[in-house]
């Protein structure tokens, strides 16, 4: 069941279809995209640095190292 339009829409007062939730910013979206992939790539970096010195990975690292890859995109 549908309700009625409102009175605006009736009259043809009308500004068109709904704004997406952030305007459709392009800045917003890139500021956001990069601090996501230096996030994987900061979480990325503390297992692996501990490997280099030769410390054996434990099972968080692990999960940690997957965790920040899938991120990433895979590459």
């Amino acid at each position: 069941r549908s309700l009625p339009p409102p009175a605006a829409a009736m009259e043809g007062d009308t500004e068109g279809p709904p704004k997406p939730l952030f305007g459709g910013c392009w800045s917003c979206r890139l500021l956001s995209g990069t601090g996501l992939l230096l996030a994987a790539f900061w979480i990325y970096q503390g297992p692996r640095m501990r490997m280099k010195r030769g410390i054996p990975p434990s099972m968080g690292t692990i999960a940690q190292i997957t965790f920040a890859i899938s991120e990433r995109g895979g590459g």
